[in-house]
């Protein structure tokens, strides 16, 4: 007697997001010249809204000088395939790669390319 049951296969979950939504990206210049301040920059990753995450560049900082608490101030944002262009235009991308990107949750596409050359081979 064959007793043999075979089950369906189980599908493999795609990674879930990581519960953390602020991630520390690097340090700019901001200010004039010879009198420059140091912005840290970080990354935030928006809720989805119609099916589309948007992704928004934040510092921390105080709206005036006699303020004494810090508030996180939007710098800019995006959606989810725009973002390697707004951490371009911020001077920050090269802070951060593609794949620590996609940890942060980001799930875009590139486009960008790069000619491969062979090393081993002689010309």
């Amino acid at each position: 007697m064959n007793n043999i049951i075979s089950f369906p296969k189980k599908e493999k979950r795609a990674k879930p997001l990581p519960k953390q939504r602020v991630f520390y990206i690097g340090f700019r210049y901001v200010g004039p010249f010879l009198c420059q301040d140091v912005q840290n920059i970080y990354l935030k990753r928006n809720g989805l809204k119609n099916k589309v995450r948007t992704w928004s560049l934040i510092t921390y900082g105080k709206y005036d000088e006699n303020d004494h608490k810090e508030y996180s101030i939007e710098l800019d944002s995006c959606v989810e395939n725009d973002l390697p262009n707004l951490l371009n235009e911020f001077e920050v991308a090269e802070e951060v790669s593609f794949d620590e990107l996609r940890e942060m949750g980001w799930r875009g596409y590139t486009d960008y390319s790069a000619k491969i050359i062979d090393i081993l081979k002689k010309s």
